[in-house]
């Protein structure tokens, strides 16, 4: 018997063994990649190319596509493969950790924000797999609102930190994800900050921003505690960090108001006494002469 003879009754011994749906889902595992690709390379513009070419090709785009089959067969590869069709080769990168779970939360997302959500999971695929197992498709609700930093911040403080990115302008989550020292707390300091910021997400960060506004803060166990004992308040109240602020802004909009109405009433008596002078003038002959007095 001949080498090649050797070798083909090899192939169908391993074929014998495999059982035919295998076989089968591995064809249209196959023929879903091959068809993705074409229409990659069909439409691709010079970034969706690029961005191929980084998550790893051909190579990548299969290896998902059978992943995908694997999870969920023909139907989750179908959706998994829609998305990429409208969001690009990103899509293959952001949902390859776990196509089931991504491709599900990608899929909950209003339809406008799929290929923002689809750019910043593929920054990061397997934290952000992690933390939408954890806390859900918001993650990427706030990873698209707050480009960057959103994730950084779930991430961090889990939920406080997602009720946060709900809450807060972008300015402010940044100021959050720039916050350094949480990590090395001790527990109790953790849970505190955590159900402090829960507590009242903006009256945190006008704290942050009182105890160093735009360089990083570097968080201790005294200054959760005092932030606790002093400038929060006790629960259902409205502690001294909110309400003076509030009321001081208040103060500062009658402040305001009442200048500009001292300075129109200054810039009106200005013009009143201008046109009174005037009108003397004219009585008089439109000057002074030699037998005239000033007015």
């Amino acid at each position: 018997m001949n080498h090649r003879s050797v070798s083909l009754l090899v192939i169908l011994a391993v074929l014998a063994i495999i059982p035919l749906p295998a076989r089968a889902q591995g064809g249209l595992a196959r023929k879903a990649a091959t068809e993705l690709l074409e229409f990659f390379s069909k439409s691709a513009t010079k970034e969706a190319s690029k961005d191929l070419a980084e998550i790893g090709g051909e190579k990548a785009v299969r290896e998902v596509v059978e992943k995908a089959f694997e999870q969920g067969g023909e139907k989750l590869v179908g959706r998994m493969v829609s998305i990429a069709r409208t969001a690009g080769p990103r899509t293959l990168r952001a949902v390859e950790p776990d196509p089931a779970l991504m491709t599900k939360a990608l899929q909950a997302l209003p339809e406008g924000k799929v290929a923002d959500a689809v750019i910043e999971a593929a920054r990061n695929p397997a934290l952000m797999c992690r933390l939408v197992g954890a806390h859900g498709d918001e993650v990427l609700i706030a990873s698209v609102k707050h480009p960057g930093v959103g994730i950084r911040v779930v991430d961090e403080f889990g939920t406080a930190g997602l009720k946060a990115t709900q809450e807060l302008g972008s300015d402010e989550i940044i100021l959050l994800a720039k916050i350094k020292g949480f990590r090395e707390l001790p527990e109790a300091a953790q849970r505190k900050f955590v159900g402090l910021l829960d507590r009242n997400p903006k009256a945190m960060c006008n704290l942050l921003l009182l105890a160093g506004g735009g360089t990083a803060i570097v968080l201790t166990a005294d200054f959760v505690n005092k932030a606790e004992d002093k400038l929060l308040g006790k629960p259902g109240e409205t502690g001294p960090l909110v309400g003076p602020m509030v009321t001081a802004g208040r103060n500062l909009g009658v402040l305001a108001v009442t200048a500009l109405a001292a300075f129109a009433a200054i810039k009106l008596w200005g013009v009143w006494r201008t046109t009174k002078g005037c009108a003397r003038v004219a009585d008089n002959g439109g000057g002074f002469g030699p037998d005239r007095n000033p007015p």
